[in-house]
């Protein structure tokens, strides 16, 4: 497994692993259970990991993307 993304939120980490999975590519958040119990230790640090498998991690970079563009837009609307 790689890490493509390194985040703040356990909730975008979340969603975007759900947006893999729809996507037919599995993603794994290594540090999902510990960012749950203390999500203020991951601000401090390298943030919340997500994974995939080393031969998705093109198509995953080039989605994970195009959904924080997304994201970013959505939250530009409100």
């Amino acid at each position: 497994m790689e890490t493509i993304l390194n985040l703040a939120s356990l909730q975008t980490a979340q969603l975007l692993k759900m947006k893999l999975g729809s996507e037919g590519i599995e993603a794994f958040i290594p540090d999902e259970v510990s960012a749950g119990l203390e999500p203020h230790v991951f601000l401090t640090r390298t943030g919340i990991r997500l994974q995939v498998k080393t031969e998705d991690v093109v198509a995953a970079k080039k989605i994970v993307e195009a959904q924080m563009e997304s994201f970013r837009e959505e939250e530009e609307e409100d």
